[in-house]
């Protein structure tokens, strides 16, 4: 008898082992489509962000902190995408996010023109924002106690390649879906 319930114990733990394992694969299977579909939601809407200020501007803006920050998010948003085999929870968030900016007619130009910007080395903009924000900061206070700011630092345009190359990219597909 102890041997028939050493079997059977056996038999159902062979059994559950597959079980278990399946069930784990789908669990996570529905995480990385969940969080692929988030990060397509918050990478439209740095895109949509990054297209009202370059309708408003006739450019990308990149002594914008707004901007700085908006590329940041969006490169954040899009790591692995060239390696990524199927887009379709990330171009769902991406439609959503970017308030149909990006739409199922535009959607390989955007994916395209994303997959580039997702291969540059955006790291400097961090750098960069931090600097144009303490310089608005200083100029703002300089300004409230009406002293002059004779610092020579300034939120100028930076001179990352990278970011030169992702603004152009960017510019590029902002004319394509109809901005300036």
């Amino acid at each position: 008898m102890k041997t028939f319930k050493i079997i059977l114990a056996a038999l159902f733990i062979s059994m559950a082992v597959p079980s278990v394992s399946k069930a784990q694969t789908s669990i996570l299977s529905d995480v990385s489509s969940l969080l692929t579909n988030k990060n397509g939601n918050t990478a439209g809407s740095a895109l949509l962000s990054l297209y009202t200020n370059y309708k408003a501007d006739g450019k990308i803006d990149l002594s914008n902190t707004t901007n700085i920050q908006s590329i940041i998010t969006l490169a954040q948003n899009i790591k692995g995408i060239k390696e990524q085999k199927d887009n379709t929870n990330f171009l769902s968030g991406l439609i959503s996010g970017s308030k149909n900016l990006i739409n199922n007619s535009n959607s390989s130009t955007a994916l395209d023109a994303l997959g580039q910007i997702s291969s540059l080395d955006l790291s400097s903009l961090g750098k960069q924002a931090a600097s144009a924000a303490a310089t608005k900061a200083v100029s703002g206070l300089f300004s409230k106690i009406g002293s002059k700011n004779n610092s020579t630092a300034s939120a100028s345009e930076t001179k990352d390649a990278n970011a030169t190359q992702a603004s152009s990219i960017l510019s590029g597909l902002f004319k394509t879906l109809g901005g300036k």
